[in-house]
């Protein structure tokens, strides 16, 4: 008797809540606005995203257009006009044969410094391919004094620094462009170390080797 009763009841608390579901729904977009029960801090003061027309930071660099130089210059006719840099290629796509910056005693002191951290640990301080990682059976990459490395030019270098080649990594976000330049002159300097003749030498240097 109990059941029946209640019956009735829930058949009418049922079709009082479709309808009060339903009666939300507009159906079409409406001028009014909508009930806000909740409205925390939705009209403070702000500025929405996008609305401030903001100067650019001081050292910004837009993405894709390379890390910092030395000099601090970002600008655009700047890193177009110092493509090889950031690139190793000439404005017509070749490599540059030689690197764009100033070959001195700190700039190769500097690029054996990064090569020793970034590289020697595949290719050894000597450039010969057996650094630490090999000797726990890492795939040992080729000499740098193999004829085929020596015969790239320095854009290469750069590029395979920046981008790896196979399984070496790339280290275009670990290196700035001016570290990667100078660990080119310093693989250069090795290669000479390599595969220098006697005749090229100095007459300081041929004596040191007959002492």
């Amino acid at each position: 008797m109990k059941i029946k009763f209640l019956r009735p009841i829930i058949l009418l608390a049922l079709i009082l809540t479709i309808a009060g579901n339903l009666s939300g729904c507009r159906g079409w977009r409406s001028d009014k606005p909508p009930i806000h029960p909740n409205p925390n801090l939705d009209w403070q003061a702000k500025y929405k995203a996008q609305s401030l027309s903001r100067e650019i930071p001081e050292h910004t660099v837009a993405w894709g257009r390379g890390t910092l130089n030395k000099y601090n210059d970002t600008r655009d006719d700047y890193l177009q006009s110092n493509k090889g840099f950031y690139t190793g290629k000439s404005a017509n796509g070749s490599w540059l044969t030689k690197a764009p910056i100033d070959v001195t005693t700190e700039t190769l002191a500097r690029g054996r410094e990064r090569y020793n951290i970034y590289c020697s640990m595949c290719h050894s301080e000597s450039g010969a391919g057996m650094g630490t990682v090999i000797k726990r059976g890492f795939v040992p990459p080729p000499s740098l004094s193999d004829n085929r490395i020596v015969a790239y030019k320095d854009g290469e270098l750069f590029d395979v620094i920046s981008n790896g080649i196979r399984n070496m990594p790339a280290y275009r976000k670990q290196i700035p462009e001016d570290d990667r330049w100078a660990i080119v002159t310093y693989v250069r300097a090795l290669q000479k170390m390599h595969n220098a003749q006697y005749s090229e030498l100095s007459t300081a240097e041929k004596r040191q080797l007959t002492r």
